[in-house]
């Protein structure tokens, strides 16, 4: 009996460990703004509102579901363009998705007070 419950200790002690600690951010109460589209659009002429909701709906999913929100506001374009090509694989998410991600979180930093 004894043996059995060091042993359901250590499982249990073990699956603690590897449980991941950090905390997954909510979504922030707002949508894209108007401001962000305006921003994006000297980038990306075509983007739609559209377009930055579904990729606020991807960031604040696929991506704060592994690392919580990044605040990106201070990344340089090609900062953000590589952190996003290096973990849409890992997302699983289509290059459309990827697209409405990087237009997001690049409206998002072109409109951030530096």
């Amino acid at each position: 009996m004894k043996n059995i419950f060091i042993s359901a200790l250590a499982i249990s002690l073990a699956f603690g460990a590897c449980k991941s600690k950090k905390t997954v951010a909510k979504a922030p109460s707002t949508e894209p703004t108007e401001n962000q589209l305006t921003a994006i659009k000297s980038k990306s002429p075509s983007t739609t509102m559209e377009e930055l909701k579904k990729g606020h709906s991807i960031y604040y999913g696929a991506c704060t579901n592994c690392h919580g929100a990044k605040d990106v506001s201070g990344y340089t374009e090609e900062r953000l363009t590589k952190a996003i090509d290096n973990m849409a694989p890992k997302a699983h998410l289509s290059d459309e998705e990827k697209q409405a991600v990087w237009k997001y979180a690049m409206g998002v930093n072109l409109t951030a007070k530096k």
